[in-house]
């Protein structure tokens, strides 16, 4: 079965591989619940942490392979809504069952790292 990223070809461009043989995944450490620089009233909120840096760049490698940029206002504010959502679904997920807490956390974790993602590009 495709995933949906081989189904969904924005405006024909180029389908994000689905393909495990090369997987290009977050980089994830275990600081994702690091308090967002602005809580700590830094100006320089680009700079961020390493992991990020590194989760923002993974994010737009996947939109410039579209022939988008997270640091396009429009496309970061889609992005940040989308992520949102999928941390609606987890939720969802998680008062159904289907996900226990921690399996819920942790992918609540990703969501907000990805929301936060334009942030530090």
């Amino acid at each position: 079965m495709p995933g949906l990223a081989e189904e969904s070809h924005p405006s024909g461009g180029h389908a994000v591989s689905t393909s495990t043989a090369h997987a290009t995944v977050i980089p994830l450490r275990r600081s994702l619940g690091a308090p967002h620089p602005s809580a700590s009233g830094s100006s320089d909120r680009k700079a961020g942490t390493q992991n990020e840096r590194d989760v923002a760049a993974f994010w737009e490698q996947i939109f410039t392979q579209q022939g988008r940029t997270l640091a396009d206002t429009a496309t970061a504010d889609a992005h940040r809504i989308t992520s949102a959502t999928l941390g609606l679904l987890i939720e969802g997920a998680r008062a159904d069952g289907i996900l226990d807490d921690e399996q819920a956390q942790y992918l609540a974790a990703l969501t907000i790292e990805a929301v936060r993602a334009p942030d530090f590009l």
